[in-house]
């Protein structure tokens, strides 16, 4: 590592590019219905939490894990749940 601080990575961001990681694979294992009923339990999260940083980490994630399924699906769809993303990440910056 150079002395600059050119190669550091802040501990915070380790963590949750790890906490992401973790989540995204967890995501890529389930069934349709049980990333939809996964996406229902987080919906119910947002609404009652007010740690949304943490919340809005894992709905980037699991709109990734739409958007990579329904890819292979229905490109116009796919398409529609990027813009969701997007709108909703402009919102939130």
């Amino acid at each position: 590592m150079n002395i600059d601080g050119e190669n550091l990575v802040s501990l915070d961001q380790w963590k949750n590019a790890k906490r992401e990681g973790n989540f995204s694979d967890y995501l890529k294992v389930l069934s349709f219905n049980d990333l939809i009923n996964e996406s229902d339990s987080l919906m119910d999260q947002l609404k009652r939490s007010e740690e949304v940083e943490d919340l809005f980490s894992k709905t980037r994630v699991m709109m990734n894990e739409f958007t990579l399924r329904l890819e292979k699906e229905s490109r116009h769809l796919a398409d529609s749940v990027k813009d969701l993303k997007k709108q909703i990440e402009d919102k939130l910056h």
